[in-house]
């Protein structure tokens, strides 16, 4: 990527930044007007397909619109931090060292890593792998922190966890993301290890996201995943 490539990247993400900043004061009247300026700094066929969906989105007014207000109705610090990481760094920041580092090896450099921290897990749903290997498989948190660190130079800022159950791993999850704050991670979670403190460390740090299975309502989730997590789970989102 040359000189003014890397220029246009970064003033496009600086762009998008204030664009957030804007958007803090009046989401719901500010956000057609946003999409205006985005527009106008972008390259022709930047992300179209991306663009064209959102604006699609807000014209119509539907559920992904929807979905984009009730961003704002999380704690301010969370949602400034999901947007400064996911955003600006995953999809703008990154991209452009992906893509310099792709040209330079002749590789493909993926935008998300994931990697499971253990294979340990505190249901046995019926199934599923994780209860066949047991508790044995684990990744140290140093071994994370290098998967991270190596795919931060890479262009690499979103990271997933699965397992097993990432959140066995829970204290470790809280720490790697306080060490790398400029990124963001989704755990896909059974969500019964979900409580109070650990919803008190999500709002801290701001970069943890969730990602709850459920196989349905209550009769069918606690066929598959034992008595009581369906209720179990509704405790967590009501904690979250």
């Amino acid at each position: 990527m040359g000189i003014v490539d890397k220029a246009k990247q970064a003033a496009i993400a600086a762009t998008v930044t204030k664009a957030l900043d804007y958007l803090e004061k009046d989401p719901e009247t500010n956000i057609p007007k946003i999409m205006e300026m985005v527009d106008k700094v972008t390259p022709d066929g930047w992300y179209a397909g991306q663009r064209n969906a959102i604006r699609h989105s807000i014209e119509a007014k539907d559920n992904w619109y929807q979905l984009i207000l009730r961003m704002y109705q999380l704690d301010a610090g969370v949602r400034q931090t999901f947007f400064r990481n996911f955003i600006v760094n995953a999809s703008l920041k990154g991209s452009a060292t992906q893509e310099k580092v792709s040209e330079e090896n002749d590789c493909n450099v993926p935008w998300a890593i994931l990697l499971d921290p253990t294979s340990a897990c505190n249901l046995h749903c019926t199934g599923c792998w994780a209860a066949e290997y047991g508790h044995k498989l684990n990744l140290t948190f140093d071994e994370m922190d290098k998967v991270v660190t190596q795919g931060k130079e890479l262009g690499v800022y979103l990271y997933m966890f699965t397992g097993g159950e990432p959140l066995v791993r829970k204290a470790d999850l809280v720490k790697l993301c306080e060490k790398h704050s400029d990124c963001a991670f989704l755990a896909f979670t059974n969500g019964t290890l979900v409580d109070e403190a650990f919803c008190a460390d999500l709002k801290r740090i701001g970069n943890l996201y969730l990602a709850i299975s459920l196989e349905g309502f209550s009769e069918v989730n606690d066929l598959r995943r034992g008595t009581g997590v369906f209720a179990k789970v509704m405790h967590a989102m009501d904690l979250l």
